[in-house]
C-alpha cells in the first residue's frame, strides 16, 4: 500500500464519483480505477459499491474513510514540522549558562519572540562543566566567559564586562565615587571562585591585582561567582567581579569602579563545531543582534 493510493482513496470517498476525482487529482479515470482496486485487493476488503449510475462507500470503506482522514491530518502536521526542524524553528535547544544574566535575558526574550515552537532547556553550569558538555554534545549553547579554546569547540565574543570591586557596604572605600586604586586593598581578604571551574576569571583578577602591585590573600573560593557577593555582604572578604554580577546587586554591598584598569571579562557564546544543528545557526544570528 502507497500513499498516494490513501489520497486516491480519500478523493474519490469525497466525489463519490470515479470522473470527477480523476479531475481533482489531474489524472485520467483508468489509472484511478486500477489504483483504487490495487488498494481493495492489498486489503482483502470492497470499499466502494459501483454500478452504473453511482458510487457509494460500503461500510468498511466509510470506517476507513474515517481512519485515513485521520492519517493524512497526521501526515501533513508531520511534512509541515518536519520542514520546521530542518530550519530550526521547531525542536529543543539545550543552552548551559554562567553568571552572565545579563547577555542571556536579552538572548531568551528575542529568541522566544521569533521561534515560539522551539522548546528551550535551561541548565545552569561552571565553564569547566559547560566545556564538558558541548564536547558530549549534552547542550547545544554555552554563554560563559571566553574565548574558549578547545578542540571541537568554537566561540563568540558577544559583550565586554569591566571589572568592580565589591565591597561590604560599611567599608572605609565603599563610598568611593571617584574609583578605588587596588593597592589599598593590599592587606584585605578576597573571596574567589576556584581556578579548575573557571580559569578565564581566575587568571584575570590574579593579573589584575598582580598588576596593581601584590597578590591576594585568599580567604574564601565559592563555586558560583553569584555568591561571592553575599559572602562579601557578610563581612567574609571583598571581591573583584565583572560588570555583569550587577545584575545581582544587593543593598548591603557597594559595587565601586577600579581606577587605571582596562582589563575586561568577555563574555562569550560557545557551540561545537561537529554539531550541525540549524538550531544553533539561527541561534548564533540572534546572538550577532545584542
Amino acid at each position: 500500500m502507497e500513499i498516494r493510493q490513501l489520497m486516491y482513496f480519500i478523493a474519490v470517498a469525497e466525489e463519490l464519483n470515479f470522473g470527477k476525482a480523476a479531475a481533482k487529482l489531474g489524472m485520467t479515470q483508468p489509472p484511478l480505477s486500477q489504483q483504487i482496486i490495487k488498494l481493495e485487493d492489498h486489503l482483502g476488503v470492497k470499499l466502494f459499491q459501483r454500478t452504473s449510475r453511482k458510487v457509494t462507500l460500503t461500510e468498511a470503506g466509510q470506517y476507513f474513510y474515517k481512519e485515513v482522514v485521520k492519517i493524512n491530518g497526521h501526515l501533513s502536521n508531520a511534512i509541515k514540522e518536519t520542514r520546521l526542524v530542518d530550519k530550526g524553528k521547531l525542536g529543543v535547544i539545550k543552552i548551559g549558562f554562567g553568571p552572565d544574566y545579563v547577555t542571556l535575558t536579552k538572548l531568551l526574550k528575542i529568541y522566544e519572540e521569533r521561534f515560539p515552537n522551539v522548546e528551550i532547556h535551561l541548565e545552569q553550569m561552571s565553564t569547566k562543566e559547560q566545556i564538558a558538555a558541548l564536547e558530549k554534545k549534552g547542550i547545544q549553547i554555552g554563554i560563559l566567559p571566553g574565548p574558549i579554546k578547545h578542540k571541537n569547540i568554537e566561540s563568540r565574543v558577544v559583550r565586554h564586562y569591566p571589572f568592580n570591586v565589591v565591597l561590604p557596604v560599611n567599608h572605609h572605600l565603599a563610598n568611593s565615587s571617584e574609583g578605588i586604586d587596588l593597592f589599598d586593598l593590599r592587606e584585605e581578604l578576597f573571596i574567589m571562585t576556584p581556578r579548575e571551574i573557571g580559569s578565564v576569571y581566575y587568571d584575570k583578577v590574579i593579573s589584575i591585582l598582580q598588576n596593581a602591585g601584590f597578590s591576594p590573600r585568599i580567604r574564601k573560593k565559592t563555586y558560583e561567582l553569584q555568591t561571592v557577593i553575599p559572602l562579601v555582604a557578610a563581612n567574609m572578604g571583598v571581591a573583584i567581579l565583572p560588570e555583569m554580577l550587577n545584575y545581582f546587586r544587593r543593598e548591603d554591598v557597594a559595587f565601586v569602579p577600579i581606577n587605571h584598569c582596562t582589563e575586561t571579562l568577555n563574555s562569550s557564546i560557545a557551540w561545537n563545531n561537529e554539531d550541525r544543528s540549524p538550531l544553533i545557526q539561527l541561534f548564533m544570528k540572534i546572538a550577532q543582534e545584542i
